[in-house]
């Protein structure tokens, strides 16, 4: 009898907990599916699809009502574990409910610093967007195809585009230095040091890395205005001292296809680029590159002796050819000439350019070798009958003796 009362009585004092805990349950359960379907009311106003797919984060194919479906029953989840430890406790499962309660806890005290990077980040986007419009328009405005008809030479039309697409990575850079700081911003915000100072230190070095490469990009528009500058001046001058009537001694056939004018001043030019992009990249203060341009620059000498090299070569092979097929009305013997001169200087500028020397020498000497024995074979056979004839005159002297 003892025992019967004791479990009845045990019965009545378990019964409001009991109660209370499918209350909760239920309550969690309307309110789960109140959230859904308020959710899927709302994003079906939206129209989510269209505007995630601007974004890239979904399809444009993608089925709506599906993906509006997949978030509501994610609201229906949160709303259930949002109920789940209070459902817990009320069943003494402590051991289960204390992780989840230090979630929640974690959760509810980064949620106020989530808002916050949020909201600096949506202002930020605005502001930046803001900012990159208003510099594409005052770009734009600006007299940008003058300025480029003249420096490169180009018809307005295509410097009317140019000048857009200039505008719009101008405007473009603004917009990436005006969000570095902002993105900064959020991430320190976040208060997760574990993955905001990685982010964070990267970005400060980036920041710290645009002057160098700002003065990288000014010296180079400075070669690039310096260099057109000049090879005109030169070129011009070229043209007025006449040297460009023997631009025909440049083509094989003998026709002017290049003025010299053309050619020296392009090569000047080439050369003065070249100078300010390895001070352009010494400027960046890094140490490979700064490595690479002095290379660059220990090899421009080489370079500019094998083009003159191979520049000399193909006028004197062509004025030679010239003048031995005039002189001895072969052409064939004015083409081996020429030829012959062009492969020498070719030999010479990959030597001068230190371009596998030893194969170089080795396959000229087999050339050169190839050739002697071949003109000793031909003169031997083709002169086999003077040869005799010599012998003979030789051998009857010596009997009158």
């Amino acid at each position: 009898m003892d025992t019967l009362s004791r479990f009845t009585e045990s019965i009545f004092l378990g019964l409001p907990g009991a109660i209370r805990i499918i209350v909760l349950i239920l309550v969690a359960l309307i309110v789960a599916a109140i959230v859904k379907k308020l959710v899927i009311k709302g994003l079906t106003k939206l129209a989510p699809v269209a505007k995630l797919s601007k974004w890239g984060l979904v399809k444009p194919t993608q089925d709506e009502k599906a993906l509006i479906k997949g978030f509501g029953q994610f609201a229906y989840f949160l709303v259930i574990v949002f109920f789940l430890p209070a459902i817990l406790s009320g069943l003494g499962v402590s051991s289960v409910v204390d992780p989840i309660s230090n979630m929640f806890a974690k959760f509810f005290g980064f949620l106020p610093n989530a808002v916050a990077a949020g909201l600096i980040l949506f202002v930020g986007v605005f502001l930046c967007k803001f900012v990159k419009n208003l510099v594409s328009s005052l770009l734009v405005k600006l007299p940008f195809e003058k300025w480029m008809s003249k420096l490169f030479d180009q018809d307005v039309e295509q410097a009317k585009v140019n000048e857009v697409k200039i505008a719009d990575v101008l405007a473009s850079i603004v917009y990436v230095l005006l969000f570095i700081p902002i993105l900064t911003l959020a991430l320190e915000t976040l208060g997760i040091k574990s993955l905001s100072e990685p982010i964070v230190s990267l970005l400060d070095q980036v920041i710290s890395f645009v002057p160098n490469i700002l003065v990288a990009v000014i010296l180079l528009a400075i070669g690039g205005f310096i260099a057109k500058l000049l090879s005109n001046l030169l070129e011009k001058v070229l043209k007025a001292s006449g040297i460009d009537k023997y631009s025909q001694y440049l083509s094989v056939k003998g026709q002017a296809e290049y003025q010299i004018s053309t050619v020296l001043a392009n090569i000047v030019s080439a050369i003065i680029l070249v100078f300010f992009f390895v001070q352009a990249l010494a400027t960046l203060n890094l140490s490979v590159l700064n490595t690479i341009g002095l290379a660059v620059i220990a090899y421009l000498p080489a370079v500019i002796s094998s083009l003159a090299i191979l520049g000399l070569a193909i006028v004197l092979g062509n004025v030679l050819a010239g003048f031995i097929a005039k002189s001895t009305s072969s052409k064939a013997l004015g083409e081996v000439v020429r030829y012959g001169l062009i492969a020498l200087a070719i030999f010479m500028a990959l030597d001068q350019l230190n371009i596998a020397q030893t194969i170089v020498q080795t396959t000229f000497t087999i050339i050169l070798g190839a050739v002697a024995v071949a003109f000793a074979l031909a003169f031997g056979l083709g002169g086999k009958d003077f040869a005799a004839r010599q012998l003979e005159k030789l051998e009857n002297f010596l009997n009158k003796k």
